[in-house]
């Protein structure tokens, strides 16, 4: 039998609970509050966070809503987000979207 290569999934976490040593990939959503040369930074309500992507940023705007899937990069001091998929978010309901995760 062939190795199957297996990919962590990516956990829904708020960025205040991101966890370097625990968590591999994580998917947030939130908005963008600035750019940078390397990436975003983004706020999710709970914290802010560079999101490390440069291919894509001219096709996102700061305060676009946005859903990010990143590997969590361990550093010496804190981690490092590196984005995966970045996928925009401006027309989800988010009234709804947090009834739903409260249940």
């Amino acid at each position: 039998m062939a190795f199957q290569y297996h990919r962590a999934p990516a956990v829904p976490r708020r960025i205040s609970e991101i966890e370097p040593e625990k968590d591999a990939r994580v998917r947030i959503l939130g908005r963008i509050v600035d750019k940078t040369s390397s990436g975003f930074i983004i706020n999710d309500g709970s914290a802010k966070e560079v999101v490390v992507e440069q291919d894509v940023m001219d096709m996102f705007n700061v305060d676009d809503l946005v859903r990010i899937f990143a590997r969590v990069l361990p550093l010496e001091h804190g981690f490092e987000l590196r984005a995966e998929i970045i996928q925009e978010m401006n027309k989800l309901n988010l009234a709804l979207y947090q009834r739903v995760l409260q249940r």
